[in-house]
């Protein structure tokens, strides 16, 4: 059945239901909604989702990675937002998050919701129950992960801006109402890693494995992998032809030089990361604004314009750009399935402006097909540049083309990097690489405390790599791992100490535990 505003603007106000758009055609199979295929709502699907991520993971886990799965689902509501801008409805980020939950709460998924409060920054949200609230309520916990990355996909989809949910009371732990709290966050390194250390992200979606290189990186820096059988080789090696006390020193300060490394790493990655995207937003921000100021953007007799400004072929606005904040800009068109350069300031190996050349299809697909703002890195003619795009929507929300803004890291970085090398909180530094560790399995954290008196922290793990390597054996197996530890620390915190195995599973203890001193001038 065709739909128009009008029956948009009756469901808005609830004067009509969805059910008469809702097609079935079971000996097809299908079941359609506005004349688009979807999927109905088994509960006994959803449950075997769940518990087949918590027989993998655990589930706190498992709520998680429902989350980020459907964050993707929520991205789709791009979709709707641009059906209604076509009809001449601009709605609010919450009127469409509202509006998405009051379509499916009509086609049998959950309670209705209702808006508790909203701002350009902060949306409140509640039900008086989810479906996954109601058949994992045996759970006892907080358990709707589909319905917070529902929401993070549905605001960030049509904002263009990163949003994050929190679910503050949920109706299978036995609060009235489950309750979500989305924010307007910013995409910073600190926010990524304090993700990590809470559990709500794996370090895995920063990891790449390249398998024909033989190569694995953690944020496009090189990290060593030790399967197990390698790391008892290579210990029972060094005993072998050093005696069991020296390579126990040897180990133990090369895993010290590990950990500070790796801390180093983690120190200048979380400043890249923020001063990149600062820099690059207010970049974009500024080509953007230098378009716009000439009106709308359009497409005119098959050329992107803004206002009466035609861009193909135009280089004004972009080289006003390179020449105010050094940045690389260019602007792609949207033809046919491809994003086609029309205006730039990059110049090619042969000393031409680069027109006409066409995008990588992982941004094309990032940009044009989900709407995002897409960064990363880029060899741009030779030199490692941070870029970002951004796509430009004419007035009916349509996705006509991209914006383009390239700067080269040593203008990002320069002498910015040591200032913010000294702002950051050690301890979050320190937390992020624990949890990459733990979740690379080279041990598991039950508790860490703090000494005041003696300025002693004694970490204890409920196993280490070395522990499970060579079980109990009567004695403490794991210097690597205490010279990991002091070198983490040592790197977060710009101290010299010294660690000590004080319990360990191979001596027959229920823990390996260690404590971490100041080491002595």
């Amino acid at each position: 059945m065709k739909i128009g505003r009008e029956d948009f603007e009756a469901l808005i106000k609830g004067d009509k239901t969805i059910a008469p758009y809702i097609e079935l055609d079971p000996l097809a199979g299908t079941y359609s909604v506005f004349g688009v295929k979807t999927a109905s709502n088994p509960n006994y699907m959803v449950k075997a989702i769940y518990e087949m991520y918590e027989a993998n993971l655990n589930k706190k886990l498992a709520v998680k990675a429902v989350r980020k799965l459907f964050r993707s689902v929520g991205a789709g509501s791009v979709g709707l937002n641009n059906l209604l801008k076509k009809l001449g409805m601009d709605l609010k980020p919450e009127e469409i998050l509202m509006l998405v939950f009051k379509l499916q709460h009509q086609q049998g998924w959950g309670a209705p919701f209702e808006l508790v409060s909203a701002s350009e920054k902060r949306i409140v949200v509640r039900t008086r129950h989810t479906f996954e609230s109601v058949i994992l309520k045996d759970w006892n916990m907080a358990v709707c992960g589909l319905h917070q990355g529902w929401i993070e996909g549905v605001l960030t989809s049509v904002t263009g801006k990163s949003w994050y949910c929190l679910e503050k009371t949920c109706h299978a732990k036995g609060d009235e109402y489950c309750e979500f709290v989305a924010d307007r966050v910013p995409a910073s390194w600190k926010y990524r890693a304090e993700a990590v250390v809470r559990g709500e992200s794996a370090i895995t979606e920063f990891i790449e494995h390249k398998p024909l290189e033989g190569k694995i990186s953690l944020m496009d820096e090189p990290v060593v992998m030790m399967p197990r059988f390698i790391f008892t080789s290579m210990t029972n090696s060094l005993k072998k032809t050093m005696g069991e006390a020296p390579a126990s020193g040897v180990n133990y300060r090369a895993y010290m030089d590990m950990g500070r490394e790796n801390v180093e790493h983690y120190k200048k990655m979380s400043v890249s990361f923020d001063l990149s995207r600062t820099k690059l937003d207010k970049d974009l921000t500024l080509l953007h604004s230098r378009f716009t100021a000439f009106g709308a953007p359009s497409v005119s007799g098959g050329k992107i314009a803004y206002g009466g400004h035609i861009v193909n072929d135009n280089f004004e606005v972009v080289d006003s750009v390179e020449k105010e904040v050094g940045s690389k800009a260019t602007v792609f068109q949207k033809i046919g399935d491809k994003a086609i350069r029309i205006s730039t300031n990059v110049v090619g190996a042969d000393g031409k402006r680069a027109v006409g050349t066409e995008i990588s299809s992982i941004v094309y697909d990032a940009v044009i097909k989900k709407g995002q703002t897409y960064y990363g890195t880029a060899d741009v003619v030779g030199k490692k540049m941070v870029v970002a795009y951004e796509p430009i929507r004419s007035s009916a929300g349509e996705i006509i083309g991209i914006l383009f803004v390239g700067i080269p890291e040593d203008i990002v970085y320069g002498p910015l990097m040591e200032e913010k090398l000294k702002k950051i909180n050690p301890k979050t530094i320190c937390d992020m690489a624990f949890a990459f560790y733990s979740q690379m399995g080279w041990f598991n954290f039950v508790k860490e405390e703090w000494d005041e008196a003696s300025k002693t922290r004694t970490i204890t793990l409920s196993h280490t790599v070395e522990s499970e390597s060579f079980g109990n054996i009567g004695k403490n197996v794991c210097y690597c791992t205490a010279g990991l530890l002091a070198g983490i620390i040592e790197g977060a915190f710009g101290i010299k100490v010294q660690a000590k195995e004080i319990k360990c599973k191979s001596k027959g203890d229920e823990h390996c535990v260690f404590t971490i001193t100041n080491k002595q001038a």
